[in-house]
């Protein structure tokens, strides 16, 4: 069996300035490495490793549409997500759906969507 391992997930943007501003301000990721020669392209990452990567859209003859329908969701885990979603909406943020309670399993969880209308969600540390 060939191994993989893991590399950061990239968001292709319209935006990229402000995508990157957005994901760095808001969500707390810090600049690790950025390319702005030859292509567009910003290394991010959290303080517990959470990996990203953003370019642009039109450099890789990507030209997105309704960015809501996404098969591929970012989710994050925080300790207060009802303490989130009121910072998202106070800095840009798109709440989608809840915050919501799952009362089987104990946990909080949510939807938002970033800037460009790319889905996220959010859920605290009691999901399984």
């Amino acid at each position: 069996m060939i191994e993989i391992h893991p590399r950061e997930t990239v968001i292709l943007a319209n935006d990229f300035q402000a995508l990157v501003a957005w994901y760095r301000d808001v969500l707390g990721f810090r600049v690790v490495k950025r390319f702005e020669e030859e292509f567009h392209y910003c290394n991010l990452e959290t303080a517990t490793g959470i990996k990203l990567g953003i370019g642009v859209a039109k450099e890789m003859g990507v030209a997105p549409e309704d960015r809501s329908k996404n098969t591929v969701i970012l989710q994050f885990q925080v300790d207060d997500v009802k303490e989130f979603f009121v910072h998202l909406e106070r800095n840009g943020g798109v709440v989608t759906f809840g915050p919501s309670f799952d009362k089987k399993d104990e946990f909080w969880y949510g939807g938002f969507s970033d800037p460009e209308g790319n889905p996220c969600w959010v859920v605290d540390a009691n999901c399984p």
